[in-house]
């Protein structure tokens, strides 16, 4: 037994507690009283997959093992979870109104900062002054260390705000275990519980957190490869998979898999973005069963689209249309995460903003632009052209009008004019006619974003009182996109490892089997709002250089040949 892990902090038994700071680490009492539950249900309207069929009237989609409870309270740390959840405008609007206190730790005014009830300044990275411990999956290294700066503000550590709400929890009930759950944080001992987990964690063990705090280099994390290979034990020492067999499986015998027609593997196109039937099941194999569960092959509400099954030749597929592409939502929109900022912060700092997209300009010769630069939307020229669209057009985007950019919304709702996306058009050949892409993580419009771009003089998409910057004038990407809950993703019957432990797991598994709201593309309308040119009159001004993509003039067609230089032998 090497130990309880990375439990022996997260989940020391909080009736049994270690005050000692000399503890071996397996010496730590660990018992959780917590489950994990997946954000994307709180990104669903705060709800489980629950469908009023036809064929069998109210059935729940959602195992027992994902089961969401009502979000009443919600604290994030590092992580700007609103800004990034998928159908933004609809959670601000209709989801977190109904949840009672909202608390975020941040280093930056994130959208998160500017949406919650409480926000905790913390330190960044390089002012920590408590030891943190950081590693990578795939390449197996350990650092301890420790921040290299005074704080330049009043900031925390993160620990610091936990253990701050701790101990005022245990002045007012008396209970002084809430305090003592963080003794080692407020002696500045915080490099202990880094030992334990150390100590507890058979890949670590042995370890000296001490040494490794004054170490100037990393330390392998003692598995069997370099780099991390998986399956490595499975593939040359004939150990056995994670499966009910132990061997590899391709066909799936869970319940859930063969009613949804997923127990062999097979193509389905996307509940949205298709210009065929949604969500159809590509296969002819007769022993591919799904049950449609009486719902019509008319019905577009999200939900039902989700869980209907229908198994087609693909022949039939394309003789369906998707009633959304009919009604001229003809462009797929991706939203990839980009090399320019990380999942959560930095978008709206000078050199991200200027040098993300091709809009960046310090010297703001555009008041139009909402700061040194914009988010774009990437667009084929020739689909471009045909809408009279011309590169570096502002233009509208929206999603599906039944509920973006969110539930409820109405031409003449003030919010509705924050909510609904105007974003530059950037012509790139690279995409297919009918595909887009928006990069993921911008930071959102809000309502004193926009009131900042419309009154300001200088016309920046800046909050008056709190300085948050917006990455467009208007909407997000999230304005078009929304949260889809596939059944398959929440089974109680899939075995597979546990997370963190050596042994089995049925159902949910947090990373592992699990919601994560895709799939990510949806079907957009794409239509111009303004000129690109500055004042919005005429084009772009790049545009006139004849060397951007779908623009070239002679020379640059001959450049991109190779053409333009002749070698005289």
């Amino acid at each position: 037994w090497s130990g309880a892990g990375l439990s022996v902090h997260t989940g020391e038994d909080p009736f049994n507690i270690t005050l000692d700071p000399n503890a071996h680490g397996k010496e730590i009492k660990t018992k959780s009283y917590y489950y994990g539950e997946e954000v994307g249900y709180w990104n669903h309207g705060d709800t489980a997959l629950i469908v009023n069929t036809p064929k069998y009237g109210r059935k729940v989609f959602t195992g027992k093992t994902h089961m969401p409870t009502p979000s009443k309270f919600r604290w994030v740390v590092n992580v700007n979870v609103l800004n990034n959840a998928k159908h933004h405008y609809d959670m601000v609007r209709n989801v977190d109104p109904n949840i009672e206190t909202l608390i975020t730790q941040d280093i930056e005014m994130t959208s998160d900062v500017n949406h919650n009830d409480i926000a905790f300044a913390c330190n960044s990275w390089m002012e920590f002054t408590y030891p943190e411990m950081t590693i990578t999956v795939s390449n197996p290294w350990v650092q301890i260390w420790k921040g290299g700066i005074r704080p330049l503000y009043d900031t925390r550590n993160d620990l610091d705000t936990f253990a701050g709400v701790a101990a005022k929890l245990s002045e007012m009930t008396g209970d002084k275990r809430m305090k003592d759950y963080f003794a080692m944080v407020y002696a500045n001992r915080v490099d202990v519980y880094a030992q334990r987990m150390l100590d507890a964690s058979s890949t670590f063990y042995g370890y000296s957190a001490d040494v490794m705090l004054k170490s100037e280099k990393g330390w392998m994390v003692m598995v069997r490869t370099y780099p991390r290979h998986p399956f490595w034990e499975e593939t040359n020492e004939s150990k056995p998979m994670w499966t009910r067999s132990g061997r590899y499986e391709n066909y799936r015998i869970e319940p859930e898999a063969i009613e949804y027609g997923e127990n062999f593997i097979s193509h389905r196109e996307g509940p949205e973005a298709t210009p065929y039937l949604p969500n159809a099941i590509f296969t002819t194999n007769p022993y591919c069963r799904p049950d449609d569960y009486g719902v019509p092959i008319t019905a577009q509400h999200h939900d039902d689209k989700t869980i209907r099954n229908i198994k087609l030749s693909w022949h039939e597929i394309v003789r369906h249309s998707n009633p959304l592409w009919e009604k001229g939502y003809q462009f797929y929109c991706v939203t990839p995460k980009t090399r320019h900022r990380v999942h959560s912060q930095w978008s709206v700092n000078d050199w991200v903003q200027i040098y993300e997209s091709n809009f960046g300009d310090p010297y703001r010769m555009d008041k139009r632009t909402p700061g040194v630069g914009e988010h774009q939307i990437h667009i084929n020229p020739q689909a471009a052209k045909d809408r009279g669209i011309n590169d570096g057009d502002y233009v509208y985007v929206d999603g599906n009008p039944v509920d973006r950019p969110y539930r409820g919304w109405k031409p003449s709702d003030p919010y509705y004019k924050v909510a609904r996306l105007m974003i530059r058009a950037k012509y790139n050949p690279s995409y297919p006619y009918h595909v887009t892409m928006a990069k993921h993580a911008p930071y959102v419009s809000t309502p004193k974003s926009v009131k900042g771009h419309e009154t300001r003089p200088d016309g920046r998409a800046i909050a008056i009182d709190t300085g948050y910057q917006s990455n467009f004038r208007y909407g997000a990407q999230q304005s078009f996109t929304r949260n889809w809950l596939m059944p398959m993703h929440q089974t109680d019957s899939l075995p597979g490892k546990h997370a963190i432990a050596w042994k089995f797991k049925w159902g949910y598994q947090v990373d592992h089997h699990a919601i994560n709201t895709v799939p990510k593309e949806c079907l957009i309308r794409i239509t111009k709002a303004e000129d690109g040119g500055i004042g919005a009159r005429g084009p772009w001004e790049p545009v006139r250089t004849g060397f951007t993509p779908g623009q070239e003039n002679e020379f640059m067609i001959k450049w991109l040949k190779g053409e333009h230089i002749k070698i005289k032998v």
